[in-house]
């Protein structure tokens, strides 16, 4: 079997994969979202000799329930809606790599880099969290390999832990808006028809007020005028964001796509341009080799992140169906829950759910699927930005989240010091004012 993936390997699939979800954004006969679904099994069946111990460990006992579900419910067209759904997140991956690729080649991440150097030692964590959060809602969790070797070798533990911490912090922020995170696509995936730019703009207010939160708990020794030269730092990296952003929300709203679709049209388009905008000749060339090197390569990295999404979306699509054959959402729809505790349900249910091992891209589905179908007077950009504020707290303190165990690798801290320390108290914080302000956001959005 190790020698059948070495010899015919996946990441060709993705790359079809990817083709066949751009087509589909502009022709979409059934036989293509037919067709997509085999391919995923296929590059699924392909992928198992390469997954991490920790991604088995992971998606096992989830397949073993969803093909339990599908045999009890009699629903095997559900785990083909299931694989169907998971070749559109194999464009969004392929998206993902690409964007990185392009971020690798553009000066914007090197001048980011090089402001570090000559902050005082009060105005790093600021520097820290702001630069986690901007860099971060792009790369993702690939900031924390931009921000980690900025910190001196002789530094000691207490402080290396601090800037692991607020890394987390900040960078944990950046899904409450950001369209390159997987949550914005997952979420968007379980509530479609809420425009790119309603969730952008009520994301970034929940994110700029957690960054407010963070800094008044963690750094109330360092003043406004220090935040706000750490702050001035990033302006060389704030158009290229707010660019891909406002494409991206623009697309969404003008051509009626998703986010996800939006985001998986936008970015190859804006990778050609900026390889366009290179004047000399030669210089293009070389960055156009370097962009498919790395998108090449990198897509092999993706196969774990892959099959985690996929069989936790065959699972919620067989779940759709168990739940509302056992009466799940009736029972929890007779408790009538005001919409101030439907909203703390959702964040609450996915940030317990990371603290026992359960990943979020599968309570984010448990909850939503509950939730939805009912008449809980909360509107549907309300709903979403609860999921993925729920999603962020799971990211930040998630036992078995991928930014947790990368923060603890590149910092050199242990996990459950991550885990268990003052970002714990910060998601206490700021999910108790995350129901207060969303279900004022709420109550305006009904009374308008």
């Amino acid at each position: 079997m190790m020698q059948f993936s070495r010899i015919f390997r996946s990441e060709p699939l993705l790359f079809v994969l990817w083709a066949n979800e751009l087509i589909r954004l502009i022709w979409s006969p059934p036989e293509l979202q037919a067709t997509s679904g085999w391919l995923m099994i296929v590059y699924v069946a392909m992928s198992l000799t390469r997954l991490r111990r920790g991604t088995f460990i992971l998606c096992v006992p989830l397949a073993t329930l969803a093909v339990a579900l599908a045999v009890s419910f009699d629903e095997w067209a559900g785990v083909m809606r299931g694989f169907q759904n998971g070749a559109v997140f194999m464009a969004f991956f392929g998206t993902i790599v690409l964007l990185r690729s392009v971020a690798d080649q553009r000066p914007e991440i090197s001048k980011a880099r090089s402001l570090f150097i000559g902050l005082r030692a009060e105005e790093t964590n600021g520097a820290f969290l702001i630069g986690a959060h901007l860099i971060g809602s792009v790369l993702v969790v690939g900031v924390l390999a931009v921000l980690a070797p900025i910190l001196k070798d002789d530094i000691d533990d207490a402080a290396r832990r601090r800037a692991a911490e607020v890394s987390q912090r900040g960078m944990c922020l950046a899904p409450l808006w950001s369209p390159f995170w997987v949550a914005a696509a997952f979420a968007a995936q379980q509530i479609p028809g809420v425009p790119a730019w309603e969730i952008m703009l009520l994301g970034l207010g929940m994110a700029a007020v957690g960054l407010v939160l963070a800094h008044v708990m963690y750094a109330r020794g360092v003043g406004l005028l220090d935040l706000w030269r750490a702050v001035r730092g990033f302006a060389p990296i704030v158009p290229s964001v707010a660019v891909c952003a406002l494409v991206i929300a623009g697309l969404s709203s003008v051509a009626g796509l998703s986010t996800l679709q939006a985001l998986i049209a936008t970015i190859p388009f804006l990778a050609l341009i900026t390889l366009l905008a290179t004047r000399c000749v030669h210089t293009r060339g070389a960055k156009a080799r370097a962009i498919a090197v790395d998108t090449w390569r990198d897509s092999s990295r993706v196969c774990d992140e892959i099959i985690v999404v996929t069989t936790a979306l065959i699972l919620g699509r067989v779940l759709e169906v168990a739940i509302q054959e056992i009466g799940i959402g009736d029972m929890v729809g007779a408790l009538a829950l005001p919409g101030w505790a439907v909203i703390a349900c959702v964040i609450g249910a996915i940030t317990l759910s990371s603290l026992v091992g359960i990943h979020q891209v599968v309570s984010i589905i448990v909850v939503l699927v509950v939730f939805m179908p009912l008449e809980t007077g909360i509107r549907d950009v309300v709903m979403m930005e609860a999921a993925l504020v729920g999603w962020s707290f799971a990211s930040m303190v998630g036992v078995t989240a991928v930014s947790t165990a990368t923060a603890s690798a590149m910092f050199g801290v242990p996990r459950v010091q991550l885990i268990f320390g003052p970002n714990l108290l910060f998601v206490l914080a700021f999910g108790a004012l995350s129901v207060v302000l969303l279900s004022l956001v709420n109550g305006l959005l009904f009374a308008t």
